[in-house]
């Protein structure tokens, strides 16, 4: 398979029941289309209009937009290999991958791609779309994921499950928060399978797998203790020596109309019960980072990073970094191992993390 990416003006992608011999796939480069989508004129919907591919061969009954693409072995290990060409700022670049699938992320209803304000939702009727050239199948799975002017998902691969298969992973950098998925593609039920995501409706769901498995309280002389029972995890920290603040802080009176701080919770190092259990809920916040992580026995495991906080959002205490691994018998993530940086490692994290971007360790 052939990829070409920036380097034709039509986006073309063949149907893989049908296509034979070399197999040519083209689609468009991020930069391709920065300048088209804040534009709401009707030269650049004239334009847009030779972005759109022909995806009826996967159930689409009009034409999508693909905004991201990935390569490699997604339905199953194999022996083909796929060649990819993407113009650049440095010029054309040239890879070869192991691997005869092409992964997508496409959305339909683009009646709203026009606007003009940079913030405004392009559409939530996004999909995954894998096209496996290998075996002439394709699979798609609607998501709760959306596209944005000035956001875009991120695809990338990992063996997560551990069959030798790639899982699609997704991520998505919105209001500095990622939003995060795995999709494994099942050949033999011919679909796609969510394994895990923390892009839902909080209204509904409100929790995910690490913040569920997640305690934290408050005890005596400033101290906050860290949990995952589920794995045995304990851990604790100091406001003062781990999370920074001083003691004159922690003497802070309370105004209990609008109290959101953790201040107050404390007189002399006695831990006030009622303001406690009013104000002083330890919970995780918004995933700040997220990679791809092996361990000694050549696992693969996601580590996602958390910012940890005392009664409100904005009072963070340092990050927890939760290890998921792939449970065969559940067939989904559950927590591996858990670690708690301090303010001063959570401070250099911020400023050297990736801002959405998955990454290899």
């Amino acid at each position: 398979m052939y990829v070409r990416a920036g380097m034709d003006k039509k986006v073309l992608i063949p149907d893989p029941a049908t296509a034979e011999g070399k197999i040519v796939v083209s689609l468009k480069e991020e930069s391709d289309i920065e300048g088209v989508c804040f534009d709401g004129t009707e030269e650049n919907e004239a334009i847009f209009s030779n972005y759109l591919a022909d995806l009826s061969f996967a159930g689409f009954d009009k034409p999508v937009f693909a905004s991201a693409y990935v390569v490699g072995d997604i339905s199953g290990v194999s022996d083909m290999k796929s060649h990819i060409s993407r113009r650049t700022k440095n010029g054309v670049m040239e890879q070869e991958i192991s691997g005869g699938c092409l992964g997508l992320f496409v959305t339909t209803g683009m009646d709203e791609f026009t606007k003009i304000d940079e913030d405004a939702i392009w559409s939530y009727n996004c999909y995954f779309v894998v096209l496996d050239y290998k075996n002439g199948a394709s699979y798609k799975e609607k998501t709760d994921f959306s596209l944005r002017c000035s956001d875009w998902v991120d695809l990338n691969l990992a063996d997560i499950t551990g069959d030798g298969a790639q899982e699609l992973v997704v991520s998505y950098n919105y209001n500095k928060s990622i939003d995060f998925g795995v999709y494994h593609v099942n050949a033999d039920k011919n679909n796609m399978e969510e394994i895990y995501s923390c892009n839902q409706d909080w209204e509904k769901n409100g929790e995910f797998i690490d913040r569920m498995a997640f305690e934290g309280r408050l005890k005596d002389n400033y101290k906050v203790v860290l949990g995952f029972p589920c794995i045995g995890y304990s851990k604790t920290v100091s406001m003062i020596t781990d999370a920074g603040y001083s003691k004159s802080q922690m003497q802070e009176k309370i105004d209990e109309i609008g109290c959101i701080n953790y201040v107050g919770m404390w007189n002399n190092g006695k831990l006030r019960k009622k303001w406690a259990e009013k104000y002083g809920k330890v919970f995780l916040y918004t995933l700040d980072d997220i990679s791809c992580v092996k361990t000694e026995e050549d696992i693969m495991q996601l580590e996602l990073v958390r910012s940890v906080c005392v009664g409100h959002r904005s009072e963070e205490i340092g990050t927890m970094h939760i290890y998921l691994g792939y449970d065969k018998d559940s067939g989904s993530l559950v927590v591996k191992n858990a670690e708690y940086a301090d303010e001063k490692m959570a401070y250099k994290e911020w400023h050297t993390k990736t801002w959405g971007k998955f990454t290899f360790k």
